[in-house]
């Protein structure tokens, strides 16, 4: 079971990989050696808006699942506690990493009310 775990989170995170790959095209390609400063400079602003974006609806989601996924190996019927400690600290760090993405989105947000 723990050989299960270790492949179902190397899965999930070479999905994540390639999630940001393909969110940074075309830069670490060939491709990128022909754009131009300002073809460069769009490609740029609009990647980040793609990361935050796939950020902010991977990260909850994948947390869920590996939050399912721990109790369902902790109570299923060949229980490994391992597996499901290893999978429980994969939902507590993708719950960790969402919460301290959303806390310093609010933080940089200017505030446009004024007090007294």
């Amino acid at each position: 079971m723990l050989f299960k775990a270790v492949v179902t989170v190397l899965f999930f995170t070479g999905g994540l990989v390639a999630i940001a790959w393909v969110a940074n095209w075309p830069f670490n390609t060939p491709l990128e050696k022909d754009l131009t400063a300002d073809q460069r400079r769009i490609h740029t602003a609009h990647n980040r808006r793609h990361h935050r974006a796939a950020t902010r609806l991977m990260l909850p989601f994948l947390a869920i699942l590996f939050g399912i996924t721990s109790v369902g190996v902790w109570s299923g019927p060949k229980s490994d506690p391992f597996a499901a400690v290893v999978m429980a600290t994969c939902s507590l760090v993708c719950a960790g990493v969402f919460v301290a993405l959303i806390k310093r989105g609010r933080r940089r947000q200017s505030s446009t009310r004024r007090r007294p």
